[in-house]
């Protein structure tokens, strides 16, 4: 049998007293509220015209900046032979017109190769694309060339990239332990860079640090060491910065199904390498 706790008369009172001043405390406001609904908030249409015209300056300032910031060419331009100090006057930096200076080095070939270029904003790749022009066979410049304007005797101490190492990368002016260890660990998962476009693939890769390399590193010679189709495992495929981890079990899988690669081009039998992929992972395979 359970035992009732004994709650006298004045208990009893007590809680209908606390009870009640509970219920009014929730209910009065709303009450107060329901009698008293006060006067609404308006807007008067001159502040409602004040707001939007404030926001109309707003915007007409930030395009203003835009529009200051960036130039459009006077003319019609070859972006493949318009110098440094030209680059400077439509509103780039010097360290980013640096940068444009070398894609243009191979030459460029149209507004497409043109915009890949990350070092040039949006907004002045807007300004200068109806003003661009270039050549059916454009003529083939060096294929390094560092600084506009410098001579031979200027760019003859230059590194091999095929022979590069860190120690030799630390001795470029600019480029200390830290980007040395980042490139060759690149160059090392990699096996070897073909090209300059390819160090601004190595991580946090800037253009600062992009253009002393470039400056100075020969790229007429790459030593590229390539890893077999047929023999490299998936996990040993998926190393190479240009396979993921998909494209690796698919390459092992239709290895396995076609009994071996008699051909490089049968990779693109696999749905998950596109001709793009294939166009950059080619040089660094073979059978």
């Amino acid at each position: 049998m359970i035992n009732r706790p004994n709650i006298t008369p004045q208990t009893r009172k007590g809680l209908l007293i606390w009870s009640i001043l509970a219920l009014c405390i929730v209910i009065t406001p709303r009450i107060v509220r329901t009698l008293y609904p006060g006067e609404p908030i308006t807007l008067q249409i001159t502040t409602i015209k004040k707001i939007r015209h404030y926001k109309k300056n707003e915007r007409k300032k930030t395009t203003f900046f835009y529009k200051a910031r960036y130039h459009t060419p006077p003319t019609k331009f070859n972006p493949n032979e318009y110098t440094l100090a030209q680059w400077v006057a439509l509103g780039l930096t010097e360290k980013q017109a640096l940068v444009v200076l070398k894609f243009c080095a191979y030459p460029l070939k149209s507004n497409a190769d043109l915009k890949r270029i990350f070092v040039i904003p949006h907004a002045l790749y807007e300004r200068i694309k109806d003003s661009t022009y270039f050549p059916d066979n454009p003529k083939e410049t060096l294929r390094f060339r560092p600084f506009p304007n410098r001579t031979l005797h200027e760019r003859v101490n230059q590194y091999a990239i095929e022979t590069i190492d860190s120690i030799q990368l630390v001795n470029i002016k600019g480029i200390g332990p830290y980007w040395a260890k980042m490139v060759m660990q690149y160059e090392r998962s990699l096996g070897g860079f073909l090209k300059p476009e390819q160090l601004l693939e190595v991580y946090k890769m800037t253009p600062e640090i992009y253009a002393l390399l470039v400056a100075r590193l020969d790229f007429s010679k790459p030593n590229i060491r390539q890893i077999s189709i047929n023999k490299a495992t998936a996990d040993e495929l998926k190393i190479h910065p240009y396979i993921d981890s998909w494209q690796a079990n698919s390459i092992v899988k239709i290895r396995s199904q076609l009994g071996g690669f008699k051909s490089i081009k049968e990779l693109r039998k696999s749905h998950l390498i596109n001709t793009e992929d294939f166009e950059k992972l080619e040089p660094y395979v073979s059978l």
